[in-house]
């Protein structure tokens, strides 16, 4: 029972301490991506102040900076809080080995001072011969034996639990000063983020002067999406009329040598329902499942970039009580930047938008990405694409800085494509 109790406790701590270096190593990773997050912007914020006038990009990449940065102290302090718990667990361990270790140097001392008082060989064999049986003896002789075996493996687990004690005052010692490390992280972070709420108001009152002339750009902005919602619907109408015209091919039986009535064709075609969706075959299904199992692990549609507008419907940053909605998710990049496919499939449309350049659709199955406001193209309908191929390169926004715009849908629905990108 002792034995079953001591391998559950072992069990539990091991696994304890394996979900910690987990966590620890989840933090670590989190931490390394915002930091590169805040690094990708602040670059972004230097290319945009060079035009020494405010902007919305340039207010865009502040908020997101900001929101980085807050994310950043909080992955901070969950790390503080799990090195608060590390340290915890130490300074409990420490103490228990402690108090071991007192315990076995009084059992140490006591068996020391007997063997020091028994030193004689002599006295050890008197005892064995001044037996009054066999049995006697050879229990005797028994007892010395196992007390010399007790006393050795006392001095064993003396020198093992010092060395425990060492090793964890050496392991406290490295998390109390890693925790001070991050405490002057949290703090530097914590000034960082005081200044960039400075930048960002600055940048507010600025633009707030601009008031007319944000809203006949975002006027402008808003007749581009609808714009290009349309031409991604008429994209998505026209594929289901060619899928439905080539299975309509496939159905018809020719009548002996191969004609067939007007009457039996006005009549086959009546009878067929009309498609209000991409047809799913065998490939479309596979293509769409290995689409899905990708999901999160998308590579972005550029090299470099920084999200400056999110997916779904948001407040302006500047004009009160207006908002704006957005069909996926603008990212700002740099200059000429090629914008290339996320994943495998085939080109279903290369459109062209005024005011925003031209728009690629990709089919993957049921699924289908986006990739607009590009100054230039260089694919084609019906061509097929690898995942990373360029299809083109980035143009540039209302405030003339390199800008791409990508959206995901599902046959007519739209979908975050943030959620589909690696981090």
């Amino acid at each position: 029972m002792n034995l079953s109790v001591k391998i559950l406790f072992i069990v539990l701590f091991l696994s304890g301490v394996l979900h910690a270096q987990k966590n620890k190593s989840d933090l670590e990773k989190q931490k390394k991506a915002l930091q590169a997050e805040i690094k990708e912007t602040t670059q972004l914020i230097q290319e945009t102040r060079k035009n020494k006038k405010a902007s919305l990009t340039q207010l865009k990449a502040l908020n997101q900076k900001l929101a980085s940065r807050i994310a950043l102290i909080g992955t901070i302090e969950r790390e503080i809080k799990e090195l608060n718990s590390t340290i915890g667990e130490n300074t409990s361990r420490i103490a228990d080995l402690q108090s071991d270790l007192e315990r076995l140097k009084f059992t140490y001392a006591r068996l020391v001072r007997r063997a020091y008082m028994n030193r004689n060989h002599r006295s050890a064999l008197l005892l064995v011969f001044s037996s009054q049986t066999i049995q006697q003896a050879y229990k005797r002789l028994y007892y010395l034996k196992t007390y010399s075996v007790y006393r050795k493996e006392q001095a064993r687990q003396l020198e093992s639990t010092r060395t425990q004690l060492d090793g964890q005052m050496q392991s406290l010692q490295v998390n109390l000063n890693s925790k001070r490390n991050l405490l002057d992280s949290e703090q530097e972070q914590k000034n960082e983020l005081s200044q960039e709420k400075k930048d960002q108001e600055l940048e507010i009152n600025a633009l707030k002067k601009k008031e007319q002339t944000l809203k006949k750009t975002l006027a402008a902005k808003e007749a581009t999406k609808k714009k290009l919602d349309a031409e991604i619907r008429k994209a998505i109408e026209r594929e289901i009329a060619r899928e439905r015209t080539a299975a309509a091919k496939k159905k018809e039986k020719p009548k002996e040598k191969g004609s067939s009535t007007k009457a039996e064709t006005a009549s086959n075609t009546k009878a067929a329902p009309k498609e209000t969706a991409l047809k799913v075959t065998p490939e479309t299904a596979a293509l769409s499942g290995k689409f899905e199992a990708n999901k999160g692990k998308l590579p972005w549609p550029v090299e470099k970039g920084v999200i400056t507008e999110t997916f779904g419907t948001h407040a302006h940053p500047v004009l009160k009580g207006i908002t704006t909605n957005n069909n996926g998710i603008d990212i700002a990049t740099s200059k000429d930047a090629k914008v290339k496919s996320v994943y495998e499939g085939e080109v279903m449309g290369v459109v062209s938008i005024p005011g925003a350049g031209s728009a690629v659709l990709i089919k993957h199955g049921e699924y289908i990405s986006v990739y607009s406001n590009l100054k230039s193209t260089s694919v084609s309908k019906g061509q097929k694409v690898k995942t990373g191929q360029s299809l083109g390169t980035a143009g540039e926004n209302e405030d003339g800085l390199p800008e791409a715009h990508f959206e995901i849908w599902k046959e007519k629905t739209k979908l975050n494509p943030a959620s589909w990108l690696a981090r």
